[in-house]
């Protein structure tokens, strides 16, 4: 099953590659289009960005950072999870798994939550990083949980999506999703959100038992998002983005693009931002799936991505790349010695993010 997912990954880091190499040219140069199909020159050129603190770890770093209480909480491929004070850079403690952690953190009451391919799911004190207890799946937890008291939702590789005791560690029950690795879960009024490769399902949060199948032509890998309204939005290998009814999963509107799209779409602001491997960052309107502008990247796309106020932030194969969101302008970009492939988070004005060059960065 290991062997399985990493090969599905290489391929995904493949196709984007491939992809950037059809688009050449500097971020800085880089194109945003409007929805009519028209290219407005983006002739200035890019902010500076200002580099806080980067901390070396042993591997790569896929894990999107958790900021809380002056902490960055991540995890990297050397089998570590880290804390880090927040503002400096400064390593506070670390934590030794069996395995590679490519999922992020997740917080609550003290404790921090994550999985490793080690096939254990662990909680931690947050403040120490004693390990509190960890639970065995029956294969790698590459997803991140998601913490909704008392309880924590967590998928492994091996179809399963488990819920846990968040205090405890006991299992409570397990959902079957047939087939593929399940996503990190959306929980949203008693209802968890959870694709796979048959599309995306809705589960009831207390019993486990499904309530219904958005299905999809190729696999569901990044999580879906949603605000607790009528809609939940999620992507798919079969080129779309989709808008389904919460309570039914019928879709109300779809969007296609020209490639793939493996990571998890962003929601802010009556807009859908997500990107692709065919190198484009997209926003869409939330009500109505019409495009209101897109980015081509000329670098390429490599990860999911964050909006905070008026900005996007978003890996690339060269660093990352920060838009304004109303207009999808380039702002400014940060160049890294490789791939930028976690989900950047933004906390206290300073952008923190990792990539396959094993640092987590805090640029401003």
């Amino acid at each position: 099953m290991n062997r399985i997912i990493a090969a599905v990954a290489c391929c995904l880091w493949l196709l984007i590659a491939a992809r950037a190499q059809e688009t050449p040219g500097a971020l800085a140069s880089a194109a945003a289009q409007t929805s009519g199909g028209a290219a407005s020159s983006n002739g200035d050129a890019a902010a500076p960005v200002v580099s806080k603190w980067k901390f070396k770890t042993g591997g790569s770093v896929y894990s999107t950072p958790v900021i809380a209480g002056g902490v960055a909480y991540f995890g990297s491929y050397d089998y570590h999870l880290y804390a880090v004070d927040s503002a400096t850079g400064r390593e506070l403690w670390k934590y030794k798994t069996g395995g590679r952690i490519l999922g992020s953190p997740a917080l609550s009451g003290g404790l921090v939550y994550f999985g490793s391919q080690d096939t254990r799911i662990y909680a931690l004190d947050a403040a120490t990083g004693k390990e509190r207890w960890k639970f065995k799946a029956e294969y790698a937890v590459n997803s991140t949980p998601v913490v909704v008291a008392p309880v924590v939702y967590c998928a492994g590789t091996n179809g399963l999506l488990y819920a846990i005791e968040a205090r405890t560690g006991r299992e409570v029950w397990q959902f079957n999703a047939e087939a593929g690795a399940p996503t990190s879960p959306l929980v949203a009024g008693g209802t968890l959100y959870v694709g796979s490769g048959r599309g995306l399902h809705a589960v009831d949060a207390a019993t486990g038992q499904k309530k219904w199948t958005a299905k999809t032509s190729r696999p569901v890998v990044s999580a879906p998002v949603g605000d607790g309204g009528a809609l939940v939005y999620f992507t798919s290998l079969d080129k779309q983005l989709r808008a389904v009814d919460a309570a039914t999963g019928q879709v109300r509107w779809s969007f296609e693009t020209q490639g793939g799209l493996p990571f998890s779409p962003a929601l802010d602001g009556g807009a859908v931002y997500f990107g692709g491997i065919d190198g484009n960052l997209y926003a869409v309107d939330a009500a109505t799936g019409k495009e209101r502008w897109r980015f081509a990247a000329g670098q390429g796309i490599t990860s999911a991505p964050a909006v905070a106020g008026s900005l996007i932030h978003f890996g690339t194969l060269k660093g990352l790349c920060t838009l304004d969101a109303q207009t999808g302008q380039l702002k400014r970009s940060f160049t890294t010695e490789r791939i930028v492939t976690s989900t950047p988070a933004v906390s206290g004005g300073l952008v923190y993010f990792g990539g396959w060059d094993g640092n987590l960065y805090a640029v401003q």
